[in-house]
């Protein structure tokens, strides 16, 4: 590889860019190349607003990790079509950026305690039932948020939530429509179905043992063992480097890493408090809102009492009612200024007015939770744990780029690797293009086995990242190419085949035979008797008939009424590879007033989602017809 680039360097192209280069420095600087940078470029755009590169990319990155978080360790990153990700996320905003619209015109918001208690009440931020701020930082971290972003996330996510349910919870659903409908679902019909199955076929079909031959010989590709390798490999893991010489910490190091940890939890510490919110508008200037707010904590110092304050004055929908309550919650998790003042109270002291984007607030805390951190005995081997993990993690990484150099400078051979590296080679036998045990269940790894002058000539591959921690180089020790099975051991998988293909062709056959006659007038009992066949009969069956096939159920239930002492004829697919030919002779409709009040009630709320659904939709619709959206072709 090294000689590669030598070879490029020495190349006319290279020295002619390497010459423009040097040019634009000398003239315009370093700052030069911001005449070539282009600002964030925008992907598409919905009512003038416009959803930029980087946008999209963020927001695929974070389907992408709950993605890989959903699968854990059986996730393999070749699954994922990054184009179809991108297209389905950028969907995904688009519809988002038209539903935020309408909350917006809609003047839909929810209140900060909402929000507040979204996130302290998701159990994937708590610890035994228990809101921990520091597993909240983390988790956001980990999907590419702040703790500020996050909370305007959640913000949006609950309007949008709340204007869904304003549509979908409000469908009006008449009695005229629930009769009706408890008289669709709940009609019954006289049935019967004859069945024509490639089994039932199978029995009338002969094979001679000279076509079972005739087709070995003509499909003898078919009949052959798949292409395999014996593969020798070395594995690379960030989790193998934990104790790698190279680590070393210092007692001074593993200390101070549990005292910073131990700083952390304490900003854990969670605080209980209540707040007065006077908005600031056209009703209401800044100032008249602080004034205001002083004049009500001059009230609580002569005696009054907060809660009963709150519930009069504060302008917050969500706290009011409870007296201003806002819970037991950790840093993080309110509006920077309000949670700056939060943290410096005392426990019973009531602040003087804060700003923050929602207005003019007036804190009282109530309650401290202190946090009591384990001693750093109990914690030292976790943080030393932790600290080579972290190392590990920086090293699997440099050792990454070693170990591709040396699969290409070295590439008949993972003697050197092994040398260099001290990862010991192992071997798997009989690995095919489509199945492997152990790393060679990943797709990647089969494919880099499998590609170009790896199978061919013997090289090593190129490193191949299983996981974020996890890498292979392999290389082919033997190749077995295909074999021909003997036909001892394929006739009677060749003779079934046979079989189930004359056998469909003539269930097939004498499906739409027998369909034209019954629906000719013919008698059901000659037309079964004709094949053999035998009508499966049911006496008012339910839509959820469960001894009758689905298929069978929905064509018999698509039908249209008989006459008095005629019937309805169709036909359907079978669960069980065939078809069949269906009659309906009678149609007993549902009653309303049959029900029992929780059939109703359980019918009335099935359709009441329904037609929510349908509502939300419709709107949805609209929303979409009267946009402006631009996106790529």
């Amino acid at each position: 590889m090294l000689q590669k680039l030598r070879d490029q360097t020495e190349s006319f192209g290279f020295k002619l860019l390497a010459g423009v280069i040097i040019f634009v420095l000398a003239i315009f600087g370093f700052g030069a190349f911001n005449l070539f940078l282009n600002p964030d470029p925008e992907i598409a755009s919905v009512n003038g607003e416009s959803i930029t590169q980087n946008d999209l990319t963020s927001a695929a990155e974070r389907e992408r990790r709950r993605i890989a978080m959903q699968f854990g360790e059986q996730f393999d990153p070749s699954m994922l079509d990054s184009v179809r990700l991108q297209s389905m996320v950028l969907d995904q905003l688009i519809s988002r950026a038209l539903l935020q619209d309408a909350a917006d015109e809609l003047d839909i918001g929810v209140s900060q305690k909402r929000i507040d208690e979204s996130v302290t009440g998701n159990p994937s931020f708590q610890v035994d039932g228990q809101f921990q701020a520091d597993v909240y930082r983390r988790a956001v971290e980990g999907m590419l948020y702040t703790p500020k972003a996050f909370l305007e996330e959640m913000g949006e996510l609950l309007a949008l939530e709340q204007l869904q349910n304003g549509v979908t919870q409000t469908a009006l659903l008449t009695d005229w429509e629930l009769r009706q409908n408890a008289r669709l679902l709940n009609q019954r019909r006289d049935l019967a179905y004859l069945p024509f199955t490639i089994e039932g076929f199978s029995s009338s079909v002969e094979v001679s043992e000279d076509e079972v031959a005739l087709r070995y010989e003509e499909n003898a590709a078919d009949y052959e063992t798949e292409e395999t390798v014996d593969v020798a490999y070395v594995e690379l893991s960030a989790e193998a480097l934990i104790n790698d010489d190279s680590i070393t910490l210092s007692e001074d190091e593993i200390r101070g890493a549990y005292e910073a940890e131990a700083t952390a939890s304490l900003m854990g510490d969670r605080r209980r408090s209540r707040h007065i919110l006077l908005q600031v508008g056209d009703d209401r200037s800044a100032e008249e809102a602080e004034a205001e707010l002083v004049g009500l904590k001059d009230r609580l110092s002569t005696g009054a009492d907060f809660a009963e304050l709150a519930q009069e004055f504060s302008e917050d929908p969500g706290s009011a009612t409870g007296g201003g309550e806002l819970g037991l919650v950790g840093k993080g998790v309110f509006d920077p200024e309000f949670e700056r003042v939060l943290w410096s109270l005392q426990e019973g002291e009531v602040s003087d007015p804060v700003r923050t984007e929602f207005g003019y607030h007036l804190i009282e805390l109530n309650e401290i939770e202190v946090a009591e951190y384990p001693p750093f005995e109990d914690q030292r081997a976790d943080v030393e744990l932790r600290l080579r993990r972290d190392q590990a993690a920086g090293l699997f990484i440099d050792r990454l780029r070693e170990l591709d150099n040396l699969a290409f400078e070295q590439p008949n051979s993972l003697d050197g690797i092994s040398q260099e590296l001290g990862l010991a080679a192992q071997n798997t036998l009989g690995v095919s293009r489509n199945a492997g045990d152990g790393i060679f269940a990943n797709v990647a790894v089969r494919d880099a086995v499998f590609a170009g002058d790896v199978i061919d000539k013997g090289f090593n591959t190129a490193a191949v990242e299983m996981t974020d921690t996890r890498a292979v180089v392999a290389r082919v020790m033997k190749r077995h190419a295909p074999e021909p099975i003997p036909m001892s051991e394929v006739g009677d998988d060749i003779r079934a085949e046979i079989v189930a293909e004359r056998a469909r062709a003539l269930a097939e056959e004498s499906h739409l035979a027998a369909l034209a006659r019954v629906r000719a007038g013919e008698s059901v009992s000659v037309v079964a008797n004709d094949y053999s066949l035998r009508w499966e009969a049911f006496s008012l069956a339910s839509r959820s008939q469960p001894d009758v096939p689905a298929t069978v159920l929905e064509a018999a239930f698509a039908l249209a009424r008989p006459g008095d002492g005629a019937k309805s004829v169709g036909q359907s697919t079978l669960e069980a590879a065939g078809n069949a030919v269906i009659t309906v002779t009678r149609i007993v409709d549902g009653d309303l007033a049959l029900m029992a009040e929780t059939e109703i009630e359980s019918l009335r709320d099935g359709l009441n989602s329904r037609a929510g659904n349908l509502d939300f939709g419709a709107f949805y619709a609209t929303l979409e017809s009267a946009a402006s959206v631009s996106r790529p072709e």
